[in-house]
């Protein structure tokens, strides 16, 4: 139960931003993928997530190609979690609101008090809209939105960047709480070298599009 991938090439143009990327992360590992900025970590995470498309190579799922899998099937699996949550969130809803579309849309039922408390969110926050809430709240909130679909695969792009020490400790607990709860494979973009050492088991290094683990 294996997420691989194989030979990854992107490029921008005639810029190449991925540069024959080879790694397979085990089911339940906890990945944090580090690098300096430019070094094509959110590129990487977001051809996982099929959000960007790439030119050459295979990313694979339990020995399955992601790109033949069905949209909704796809989502189930895998997951992404972006780093701006303000821009992430329809701002016309309601926090119930959102979630509950996730719900409707994955067909799953959850008590969404519970899944608030599961993210240390307050049960008042779901009568609220996104502008509301604070950044921590939001970056949690967008954590307990993936938490409905429970996917095998949970991709995390700097979710903490902005936030104070005391708040990026507080989301990290969360996650390794949902991980340990869901036996999910995690992946974590992060510039946290701190974040990398205390949360994750492995770490894979870009830099200038190559891997360097």
């Amino acid at each position: 139960m294996s997420l691989e991938v194989v030979h990854l090439e992107k490029s921008y143009g005639q810029y190449p931003i991925l540069k024959d990327i080879s790694f397979r992360v085990e089911n339940a590992q906890s990945v944090a993928l580090i690098g300096s900025s430019g070094s094509g970590k959110s590129t990487l995470a977001k051809c996982i997530a099929r959000l960007e498309s790439f030119d050459r190579g295979q990313i694979l799922y339990k020995q399955e190609n992601i790109l033949a899998l069905k949209e909704k099937e796809f989502r189930k699996t895998i997951q992404y979690v972006f780093q701006d949550q303000l821009t992430a969130l329809n701002p016309a809803k309601l926090v119930k609101d959102l979630l509950g579309d996730v719900c409707k849309r994955f067909g799953t039922q959850q008590d969404l008090e519970q899944v608030m408390h599961h993210a240390k969110l307050a049960p008042a926050l779901l009568e609220r809209y996104p502008r509301e809430l604070s950044g921590g709240e939001r970056q949690r909130l967008g954590i307990a939105r993936a938490m409905l679909v429970r996917p095998q695969v949970l991709l995390l792009d700097e979710i903490t960047s902005a936030l104070d020490k005391k708040l990026k400790y507080e989301i990290m607990e969360v996650l390794m709480a949902y991980q340990k709860r869901y036996q999910t494979t995690m992946i974590a973009i992060t510039h946290d070298k701190a974040i990398a050492q205390k949360y994750f088991s492995r770490s894979l290094v870009l830099e200038n599009g190559k891997l360097l683990e």
